[in-house]
């Protein structure tokens, strides 16, 4: 810029402005006037200019965060209405904020408390179905041991009852006098026939005075009469496991599905708030004691009552009875559940998954065929219980395998015993069976 320019950014400079006259110029007066109030409007200009950098600079130093304000500042900047306003909204918020932080906390733990039911559901189905699948088995092994056992029955109906001879023997019989007289002249001849028609009638007539000494019942312990009707109708005399077959295999569904809810229980008060039921997922031996009998209750009332009928007697004591059988559950069933449970929680303690993981295989391990053998021996004891204590005295039974058995090394010698008095001892030490944990034998009346 030449030196003789004024300076168009400077208000002095417009001011003092000069120029050179020519002519045909404009008035310099004017000119100079002119000049004097575009300087004077600049540099009202420029200082408002500089007024507002500076309060800018100043807002920009005091802006803080309002979330950080204190209620003093708060009260300087807004007033106190819009203080008390702003500090009851940023409160509010605070705390919609915690509730939404816990709500959720709240959802996650829900769906994962419904995962881990689903999870226990899912076992608790594909144990049920093991569960299933086992006794479908057996009892399909079963059906095919009695067809088989009916199919050499019936084949020994087959050999004994031959056509051919029966034939023959139907033509004999057709082919035979119809008068006795004139039968028996056929052999003796027609003069000795009626004497010994009437000898014959008096051999009838002793041989009818009751049966030989020599007579062995065919089934030892039940009414002659009865089984003999019983034979000719081709029934088979009932035995203990035939009368509590179907009352031990409902009892023994019962059970499992009653041991299946109670797992669940325990699962869930290991997995609960609860540091006691953690502890103790399960209630005390007596109170524990006390479930079950109420659910076996009816099944051991039904094996007492039909072992006193097959010693031909009425239930003497069948309290006593059904509390032995009790001792067996709880022995060989509970104590064993109940213990290892127990067990589990301390040896585990804090780590829930193991513990879990222990108790579900303490359970799977009894409500396999364990289950089935300790009722099976429960509902024989009510059994043998019921015959000794509801018998007459000088009652002889024997030691008998169940039926389509036979009798284990430990009980052999006890069936060669023969007829001994009932609540004698047998060779092994013991008065009735079962000798053993899953022993098939019974005890059977001994007619006399």
């Amino acid at each position: 810029m030449d030196a003789s320019t004024p300076n168009p950014s400077s208000p002095a400079s417009i001011s003092k402005a000069t120029f050179p006259t020519s002519r045909k110029g404009f008035d310099q007066e004017k000119v100079k006037a002119f000049l004097v109030s575009v300087a004077a409007e600049m540099q009202t200009l420029t200082d408002e200019n500089a007024r507002l950098v500076k309060d800018l600079s100043e807002a920009q130093q005091r802006a803080v965060n309002l979330a950080e304000l204190d209620d003093e500042l708060l009260v300087e900047i807004l007033g106190e209405e819009k203080s008390r306003t702003l500090v009851a909204a940023r409160e509010e918020t605070r705390a919609e904020r915690a509730e939404m932080r816990a709500r959720l906390r709240e959802i996650v733990e829900e769906a994962d408390r419904h995962v881990e039911q689903a999870n226990l559901k899912i076992a608790r189905l594909r144990e049920s179905a093991r569960l299933w699948a086992e006794e479908t088995e057996l009892h399909q092994r079963r059906l095919a041991e009695q067809f088989d056992r009916a199919r050499a029955l019936a084949a020994d109906v087959v050999a004994v009852l031959d056509p051919q001879s029966i034939a023959a023997d139907v033509s004999s019989i057709e082919s035979m006098s119809t008068n006795a007289s004139e039968a028996l002249g056929d052999v003796l001849g027609n003069e000795s026939a009626p004497t010994t028609v009437a000898d014959g009638s008096a051999n009838e007539a002793d041989a009818d005075d009751g049966p030989s000494a020599d007579v062995v019942p065919l089934f030892p312990g039940r009414n002659a009469v009865v089984d003999e009707e019983l034979d000719l109708a081709g029934i088979l005399i009932p035995r203990r496991d035939e009368v509590i077959g179907d009352t031990l295999a409902t009892l023994t569904r019962e059970v499992r599905k009653f041991l299946e809810d109670e797992l669940d229980s325990v699962l869930a008060a290991i997995d609960g708030d609860d540091e006691k039921k953690r502890r103790t997922p399960l209630p005390g031996p007596a109170a524990y004691r006390k479930r079950y009998a109420k659910l076996t209750a009816e099944a051991f009332t039904a094996a007492v009552e039909a072992g006193a009928a097959s010693v031909c007697a009425d239930v003497v004591d069948g309290v006593a009875a059904s509390a032995a059988a009790d001792s067996v559950v709880d022995d060989q069933l509970l104590s064993v559940v109940r213990g290892q449970v127990i067990q589990a929680t301390k040896d585990n303690s804090g780590d829930a998954a193991a513990i879990v993981k222990s108790v579900r295989a303490t359970y799977r391990a009894v409500k396999g065929e364990h289950v089935q053998t300790v009722l099976h021996e429960a509902m024989a004891v009510a059994y043998a219980t019921a015959q000794l204590l509801s018998a007459s005295s000088g009652t002889k039974v024997r030691w008998v395998a169940s039926r389509g058995t036979k009798p284990c090394a430990e009980c052999e010698d006890n069936t060669l015993a023969g007829a001994v008095d009932l609540g004698s001892e047998f060779p092994t030490g013991v008065v009735t069976p079962p000798g053993h944990l899953g022993c098939q034998c019974e005890l059977v009346l001994v007619d006399e």
